[in-house]
């Protein structure tokens, strides 16, 4: 049963263009980044090239098209083109220890990586030649940072961290200058999203303690709190279901656990199958969403499964 391994299959998921096609890349500590068509459940391709355990993967964009990102052990961050699975990657220098996170954040009109980790540093990077833009320092009072993600707030973009003493840092990434810093949490923020509902965008950050905490940004507030399921929380990432934003709620469960954050309501459960049961599905390290040029949104999650496991919302909560 999957849930007894000793390491997660998968620790990374995110959605990736390749041409017309939106695919999911996922990897682990196997250090092969796979890529698949999550419609037709299908690996397509692999990427063998990295030399480090994976823990991130994220989609940003370059001139020409996007690149995949990569971040794990011993301070490895690389830059991949999809498109050519066999070229070798660029190799981003400067971290040291683990790469922990990785996320897409616009900064002046052009979109930056951002990655952080064991070292406590956001560092800011042009995915288009590779170079350092900024790097902002987070203090070491408060952990390793484990979790990254940009929300919206005022109209600015800002990058928010997930640290390992059970803060939330915001910070402005032209700047550097922090913008708030948000507790709640008791150890380790394991991961980060932003959910949004018109006008309206909320961090949603959760981790060891099992509570998913939502985040007024512009204000420095907590605006809701809800249980996730019945342990530490690993995964989050909005659901687009309708003109309905939802959120999934991946980690030791049994289940993956669909909430509306807007509301506090408890939508349903994936995974409570018994094919899911018996996989170890619901010990979920890792969730995104994917939006196939045709068909509905749907939902990747990876964890101590076999492989990654798909999900279309809207018929599994029907």
């Amino acid at each position: 049963m999957g849930r007894f391994r000793f390491r997660p299959s998968y620790e990374a998921v995110c959605e990736v263009t390749v041409g017309d096609r939106r695919l999911v890349a996922y990897s682990g500590h196997r250090k092969v980044i796979r890529l698949a068509d999550p419609s037709a459940r299908e690996d397509i391709a692999a990427i063998t090239g990295s030399r480090a355990w994976i823990r991130a993967l994220c989609e940003v964009a370059v001139g020409d098209g996007t690149r995949l990102a990569s971040g794990g052990r011993r301070g490895a961050l690389c830059l991949w083109n999809p498109g050519a699975p066999s070229d070798p990657p660029v190799r981003l220098k400067g971290h040291r220890g683990w790469v922990n996170a990785l996320c897409a954040v616009e900064v002046a009109g052009r979109e930056l990586l951002a990655s952080a980790g064991a070292d406590r540093v956001i560092r800011l990077w042009d995915p288009g030649d590779g170079s350092l833009v900024r790097a902002i320092d987070t203090g070491s009072g408060r952990g390793w940072i484990f979790a990254l993600s940009a929300v919206r707030a005022g109209g600015r973009t800002l990058i928010a961290a997930g640290h390992g003493l059970g803060s939330v840092t915001v910070w402005h990434p032209e700047s550097g200058q922090r913008h708030a810093e948000l507790t709640g949490h008791r150890g380790f923020v394991w991961t980060l999203c932003e959910v949004s509902h018109g006008d309206r965008a909320l961090l949603v950050s959760g981790g060891r303690d099992g509570v998913v905490r939502l985040w007024d940004v512009e204000e420095r507030q907590e605006a809701r709190a809800l249980t996730g399921g019945s342990g530490p929380v690993y995964a989050l990432c909005e659901a687009d279901v309708g003109e309905r934003p939802l959120l999934v709620i991946g980690g030791d469960g049994p289940g993956t656990a669909v909430w509306d954050p807007f509301t506090g309501e408890h939508v349903g459960t994936l995974g409570m199958d018994l094919s899911g049961l018996l996989s170890g599905h619901g010990w979920v390290r890792a969730v995104c969403q994917v939006r196939p040029p045709e068909g509905p949104p749907l939902i990747v999650t990876a964890g101590y499964d076999d492989a990654p496991r798909v999900w279309d919302v809207t018929k599994e909560l029907s």
